[in-house]
């Protein structure tokens, strides 16, 4: 099976080497018939394929932009959209949180620690401080929801969901407000992981609110699974150390319909930080989620359909479809298999590979080597593409699994977290340095264009409105064609508008 064990080394490796899933796992889009909703992390369908004519391919910090606005706090993730409501996410405390800075860390730091002669212990104790922000130097925080004008980015309401103390550190890489949103047009679902699930209407007023008790994360790198919608529920994963679980949450109560305990054999890393990914093919709606080395799936009452063994051991990436094919990829920079898998719908029980074989009844293709880090894949025609952290692009055939090519970016494309999107025949990587590369979506690699936005992003944008969702660092900004022009009077009025209040 493959890449079912790590050694001791290898799990230090891992850890120093996690940059967060905060953002980055990928981009499911989805524009309905007027192409003003992007209701929830990666869209509503899974496709990370927007539609439409006009859709921005240039911008710059000044060029294309219809307007920016600054959001307190610090936050990675993504922006949702319904209609003339854009919603983000934040944590907000009175002093500064740990900045992090673009990359993955600890392997050198760690080098050079040992050549000094410390021990392991010391070793990982400086490397821990460094790194993460533990909850003894934890501030008081303010878990904020954010309602902006999609038309001027004026700030329409801004509620608090919690105030206290986190439970946890974080990796100084990922956020305490990492989790995207969701929004039906009549309520938003802000979930925190360790915090809990909260449910405004669209005009701000607080209408329920769901904990769970906390859980302990690996090394106190944080979390980051964001809900899914699906009809009238949401489904909650939440892989931890101990008291793992998927839910399924009433959108309109917030009642518990199902609770399913996730336990995972691992002796040291059961935490994950995978997205649940809904996937609705010509057999049934099932919900499919990556945990530490296994994919398991669930249908819609919570009873398990199938699962695969043989997935690599950090869950990051969100699995993604096109019709009865799904794929899932996954692995850190250390773990010598980073599998990517495609497996048709129908499957029932243990689907799990035996060690040499590639395919079966229901895995119709393996590559050991295929799998993402952070970013989550996506499909588009029938090429599937992966972005790799440390900034390669490669892309292979949906039907075969056949590698059509593997290619570094240029400079400025040194690390990815955010997961690519795709329009009018392109592709578009977002780098944490903030500039995003446009490719041709084609058997060769192939750069178009480079977009520099100056700023570190980890967060993966919303499509809406015939327009780009970009959050920054510090700023979220709507893209699109003609914005030098348009975005002016959209800025002087939520100027004015900001004035009046």
């Amino acid at each position: 099976m493959q890449g079912s064990t790590l050694g001791s080394n290898g799990l230090r490796r891992i850890w120093t080497v996690i940059a967060w899933a905060t953002c980055g796992t990928a981009l499911w889009a989805w524009s309905g018939p007027d192409q003003a909703t992007w209701p929830q992390f990666r869209g509503a369908d899974g496709s990370g394929v927007a539609v439409g004519e006009g859709l921005p391919e240039r911008w710059s910090k000044s060029d294309n932009v219809l307007w920016s606005r600054e959001i307190p706090g610090r936050g990675w993730s993504s922006p949702v959209v319904w209609g003339q409501r854009v919603f983000v996410t934040s944590a907000v405390q009175q002093g500064d949180f740990k900045e992090p800075w673009t990359g993955i860390y600890g392997n050198e730091y760690i080098a050079e620690l040992r050549r000094q002669g410390l021990s392991q212990d010391e070793i990982m104790s400086r490397v821990r401080a460094r790194d993460s922000e533990v909850p003894e130097e934890s501030e008081e925080v303010r878990w904020m929801v954010y309602c902006l004008d999609a038309a001027s980015g004026r700030i329409l309401w801004e509620r608090q969901a919690h105030r206290g103390l986190p439970f946890g550190g974080r990796h100084r890489k990922n956020t305490y407000a990492s989790e995207t949103p969701v929004t039906d047009g009549q309520r938003v679902y802000a979930y925190f992981g360790n915090v809990g699930l909260f449910a405004f209407s669209v005009e701000g007023e607080p209408l329920w609110q769901r904990k769970w008790a906390p859980g302990k994360i690996y090394l106190d790198f944080g979390t980051s699974s964001s809900p899914s919608l699906h009809g009238n529920r949401l489904f909650v994963l939440q892989d931890m150390q101990d008291g793992g679980f998927l839910a399924a949450i009433d959108v309109e109560t917030g009642q518990q319909l199902w609770y399913q305990e996730r336990s995972f054999e691992h002796p040291q890393i059961r935490s994950g930080f995978s997205t649940p990914f809904v996937w609705s093919n010509s057999k049934r709606t099932e919900v499919v989620t990556l945990g530490p080395q296994i994919l398991i799936s669930y249908d819609l009452q919570g009873n398990e359909l199938w699962r695969q063994a043989g997935q690599s051991l950090v869950a990051a990436p969100t699995p993604i479809a096109q019709g009865d094919m799904l794929f899932s990829g996954s692995g850190s920079p250390s773990e010598p298999v980073r599998p990517l898998f495609a497996v048709r719908a129908g499957a029932s029980g243990n689907i799990s590979l035996a060690e040499k074989e590639k395919s079966s009844q229901y895995v119709a293709w393996s590559q050991p080597r295929g799998g993402s880090y952070i970013t989550s894949p996506i499909v588009y025609g029938d090429r599937i593409y992966v972005l790799y952290d440390k900034g390669f692009l490669a892309a292979f055939d949906t039907a075969s699994g056949d590698q059509l090519f593997k290619a570094r970016f240029e400079r400025g494309g040194h690390a990815f977290s955010s997961s690519p999107w795709a329009y009018q025949g392109k592709i578009f990587c977002l780098s944490e340095e903030g500039l995003t590369f446009v490719l041709q979506a084609a058997d060769e690699y192939k750069v178009l264009a480079k977009n520099d936005l100056e700023e570190m992003s980890l967060a993966t944008p919303a499509i809406a409105h015939g327009s780009l969702f970009i959050r920054t660092a510090t700023r979220l900004y709507r893209i699109g064609e003609g914005g030098s022009r348009r975005g002016a009077e959209a800025r002087r009025e939520a100027d004015e508008g900001e004035r009046r209040e």
